[in-house]
């Protein structure tokens, strides 16, 4: 074999990986969202190190992914009566992929306290969800 065509040959088998790679991450992404509300977020847990992610609002539980990576199953998962978020403020620092203007949120549940990181809009969605009533509680309240 030529090198030329060894060079060609290497050259396609990672174009062929990136192509896989860039589908992979686009088909991880669709079935995450599986329809619902899917948000750009950073999680900070304690260690003081942002981690981007996409968090997901499925009906009483609030989910978390990671960005990159070959989970299906979110890394951090709380169900909304266990959430206690405090007020936001400006992010200090800049979280690559979150916009300048993002905001932080000091979180606790049960088991961990963490920090949430995220544009204004999400924020506010979140922050909606939260404190909206769960469909059939409290339905005979006037």
């Amino acid at each position: 074999m030529k090198p030329i065509a060894a060079i060609e040959l290497v050259l396609v088998v990672a174009l062929a990986l990136l192509a896989a790679c860039i589908i992979f991450i686009w088909v991880r992404r669709r079935y995450i969202s599986g329809g619902k509300p899917l948000m750009l977020c950073a999680i900070s847990v304690g260690d003081g190190r942002w981690r981007l992610g996409l968090a997901r609002i499925a009906g009483e539980r609030l989910d978390w992914f990671s960005v990159i990576g070959p989970s299906l199953r979110p890394a951090h998962a709380w169900v909304r009566h266990d959430l206690d978020l405090g007020a936001p403020h400006r992010l200090g620092e800049t979280v690559p992929g979150l916009p300048p203007d993002a905001v932080t949120v000091t979180g606790r549940s049960r088991t961990t306290n963490y920090e949430l990181a995220m544009s204004p809009p999400a924020y506010t969605a979140l922050r909606a969800w939260l404190e909206s009533s769960p469909p059939g509680f409290n339905v005979n309240v006037a």
